[in-house]
């Protein structure tokens, strides 16, 4: 007798279900499963990370996605897609046809310092290393606590000697560079580490503090804060054992990162330091969108910080030359289909049922948004721009029985389904894979909730928030506008856009009639403040929180954008005639034609570290239940933060499970424990 095979039903089609189904899918995969299949709300894939085309092809994001060049299983992923899709052959046409084109280094950071009242801007650069990011043979698991220790004092050090043509702090300086030296010495003494004293760098710090003129220049401030910064982190690895707990990094995990900093000895001054603002704007780490409540779980921060800043391969940023769902999401498409994975789209998951011993998932309500044509299969979601496979804004009405409205992707959006399915075990799964963003499972996993404890305290303490974002295109180029360093990301800055990102390497994939093509173009981003559940009906929640953005970015535009583009400001305030499209219009008229993303849906709402909830994670075998298992940056995949890396591992975990492999098989990355 033959074994039946199983089916796999994946729920949610966003970055963590597709690495589920990627690798579900490799060669063989037929010899287990039966069939592979992803149901997805609305036409698109790619959740937080979808992108689509408007009007003139214009790319339209829920918000920056920029890639750092320490993600290994991200970028792993992506190449192996690339490389299978071999567009050279079977898409010669197609503009991008490897990775490297999908992706460019970027190497300039750029940080928002607040100095008294005037704002200035601390440009870096981080040098370009060797490798490339997912190269084959990497594991990622090439650097310790100790390393961290190493590398953070040799920042100190590094820093210090690019300093040494300023004669006021010049012999300062050499009493760091002794203090430090005498530490990584100890740290190289076999058994010394959980002894190391750190009093004589203390003592060098005090010095220099009092060598520098700390009130008046800025540069001499940002000495002092980042060697405080440093030499307290390296201070708090040490004194908190983390070099020799089994915990590692998790241990300091109930603790704000800033305070631990503070109880290791940095300057208060610290807490303002712009490299501290911009970490925490970077994980949007403020409770409920709050921007005077801060909140970041310390082991995730240094965790985060360690492999960003000395993990990265090639650049320490990664920009995508199109769009993320261009670049991203539809080769991953592609190629799954290819594979033979099934995609049902117009397929919202309403909820999950238990079966009547309460141990496996029975049944799944699904609302059927749309019936397909007559004659059409499968919903073919793709169309060309520029000879590029994207995602349209808006559902394909020739492929589709009846049309639809453009909100099916919205949670407030108007339900019209055309029929209630009901997924049933033994006949449309035999195992799920919960890949819904946090904000969903709340809504869908009533049951589960119910249940268990631990689904009840995981949906308590792991929060969520919204985030708001919006795209300029302007006419001129950027320096013709003020700004003389291309291409670059920034941070730190005032709320609630505290993040911009120069992106004209996009504008190539975007297709504007002459005159009036757009030679700049931005993109701004920030927590939003806006309560879940909503305090009001739908309706009124939905129009209060867009009305909220754009008279937030208005005042942004109009006060504050001039730090970067003081081109684009005038007496009256921004220069809303050098907005491509904006026809005349001014103020939140103007900015409504450009694009304006409001990231209130519980399926787009960022999934924060906030300390105390990492405890709270499950793992993506932890379900409790015997034939679900769990993707998504929520879960507890080691990289317990909200980004694209943590959801591609959780999906490749949620993978391995199903598979009966190890947690840990073929999963890139020393942040395991």
């Amino acid at each position: 007798m033959t074994r039946r095979r199983g089916r796999v039903a994946i729920l949610g089609g966003g970055m963590a279900g597709l690495s589920a189904a990627w690798r579900l899918s490799e060669p063989g995969w037929r010899d287990r499963f039966e069939s592979i299949t992803v149901y997805q709300r609305g036409w698109r894939l790619g959740g937080k990370g979808a992108s689509s085309r408007g009007p003139h092809g214009r790319i339209e994001e829920h918000g920056l996605h920029v890639w750092l060049g320490c993600y290994d299983n991200a970028f792993a992923l992506l190449r192996e897609c690339y490389a299978e899709l071999d567009r050279p052959t079977t898409d010669p046409d197609c503009p991008i046809q490897t990775w490297e084109q999908a992706f460019g280094p970027s190497q300039h950071l750029g940080i928002a310092d607040r100095f008294g009242a005037d704002w200035l801007v601390w440009p870096g650069e981080f040098a370009p290393t060797s490798g490339l990011p997912g190269e084959p043979d990497s594991t990622g698991r090439e650097f310790t606590a100790v390393d961290f220790v190493r590398r953070a004092l040799g920042l100190v050090r590094d820093f210090a000697a690019s300093l040494d043509g300023d004669d006021d702090t010049a012999e300062w300086l050499d009493v760091v560079r002794y203090g430090v030296t005498a530490v990584l010495a100890a740290l190289a003494t076999p058994g010394v580490p959980q002894s190391i004293t750190t009093d004589p760098l203390n003592r060098a710090l005090e010095a220099v503090r009092a060598a520098l003129d700390y009130e008046n220049r800025p540069a001499h401030r940002r000495v002092w804060l980042f060697l405080s910064l440093e030499t307290a982190t390296a201070r708090g690895i040490i004194a908190d054992n983390l070099v020799t707990d089994p915990r590692g990094f998790r241990a300091i995990n109930d603790e704000d990162f800033c305070a631990w900093i503070l109880r290791h000895g940095a300057h208060p001054d610290v807490l303002d330091f712009p490299l501290i603002r911009g970490l925490y704007d970077m994980v949007f780490g403020y409770q409920d969108g709050d921007f005077d409540r801060p909140a970041f779980a310390a082991g995730v921060a240094l965790l985060l910080t360690g492999i960003a800043l000395f993990q990265y391969r090639g650049a320490f940023f990664w920009k995508m030359t199109a769009g993320m769902g261009d670049v991203v999401i539809a080769p991953l498409y592609q190629a799954l289909r290819r594979r033979g994975v099934r995609f049902e789209f117009f397929h919202r998951v309403d909820a999950l049922h238990l079966d009547d011993r309460r141990q496996a998932i029975e049944a799944v309500t699904v609302g059927r948004q749309a019936h397909l044509a007559d004659g059409v299969d499968e919903y073919q979601p793709l169309v060309r721009v520029g000879g590029l496979p994207v995602f349209p804004d808006r559902p394909l009405a020739d492929q589709l029985a009846a049309p639809v409205a453009d909100d099916l992707e919205s949670h407030f959006g108007v339900r019209a389904d055309v029929e209630t399915r009901v997924l049933r075990r033994g006949v449309d799964f035999d195992h799920v894979v919960l890949a819904a963003s946090l904000g969903m499972v709340e809504l869908i996993s009533g049951e589960l909730i119910a249940d268990s404890p631990q689904w009840r305290e995981m949906c308590t303490h792991i929060r969520t928030v919204a985030t708001q974002a919006f795209q300029l295109w302007l006419r001129p180029e950027e320096s013709e506008l003020g700004w003389t360093l291309p291409g670059v990301t920034t941070s730190g800055y005032v709320s609630p856009f505290d993040t911009w990102a120069s992106m004209p390497q996009t504008l190539w994939a975007e297709q504007w009639p002459d005159p009036g093509t757009p030679r700049t173009v931005g993109y701004f981003c920030g927590a939003l403040a806006a309560p879940w559940p909503p305090p009001t009906a739908p309706d009124a929640y939905v129009a209060a929180c867009r009305q909220a953005v754009f008279d937030a970015a208005v005042d942004y535009l109009d006060n504050h954008v001039g730090l970067y583009l003081p081109g684009a400001v005038t007496e009256g305030g921004f220069a809303w005639d050098l907005l491509v499209g904006a026809d005349g219009r001014v103020g939140a008229d103007a900015l409504a034609t450009q694009h304006v993303s409001v990231n209130i849906d519980p399926s787009d709402r960022y999934v924060q570290s906030v300390p105390g909830s990492d405890r709270y994670r499950l793992r993506s075998d932890e379900s409790g239940y015997d034939n679900l298992v769990l993707a998504g940056d929520w879960t507890d995949s080691g990289f317990n933060a909200g980004c694209i890396e943590a959801a591609v591992a959780s999906g490749l975990q949620a993978a391995n499970a199903l598979l009966g492999r190890g947690h840990r098989y073929r999963i890139r990355g020393f942040y395991l424990p």
